[in-house]
């Protein structure tokens, strides 16, 4: 091989390189850094098909799934014992913050949906839904 050669062999590698390296960029910034936090009716948790999140059930009880893997992390089920309403979640710890307390990130919460929720909207949009 002459040295033009080499150096346009040269050339041609390194620009595949730096195309490979921004490919990966491109990629990583289209997965999800953190987990998604779906909502979902309470009504389903039981029949679930965890399958359509990309989740797999670890184990589970007479309650349902109760530890769930998501992205190579497991998510553990949790529910509030307190004055809070009804609800049944996915969580995992991320680490500590400043102060040294836990971070969580949700894969996914069940929960009663209410039509009391759901606020008519304004006639200013209505008015293009009707058309």
């Amino acid at each position: 091989m002459t040295p033009e050669q080499t150096d346009l062999w040269l050339e041609i590698q390194n620009r595949q390189m730096l195309a490979l390296e921004q490919i990966a960029d491109c990629l990583s910034q289209l997965a999800p850094k953190t987990a998604p936090n779906y909502q979902r009716n309470i009504e389903e948790f039981k029949r679930f098909d965890w399958a359509s999140v990309d989740a797999t059930v670890e184990r589970s009880d007479q309650y349902g799934a109760a530890i769930v893997t998501w992205k190579g992390y497991q998510f553990i089920r949790r529910s509030p014992s307190n004055k809070f309403g009804a609800a049944v979640w996915f969580s995992r710890c991320t680490g500590k913050d400043d102060t040294g307390e836990n971070l969580y990130e949700r894969l996914i919460t069940f929960k009663p949906v209410s039509d009391k929720e759901v606020e008519p909207l304004p006639e200013k949009v209505s008015r293009y839904l009707d058309r």
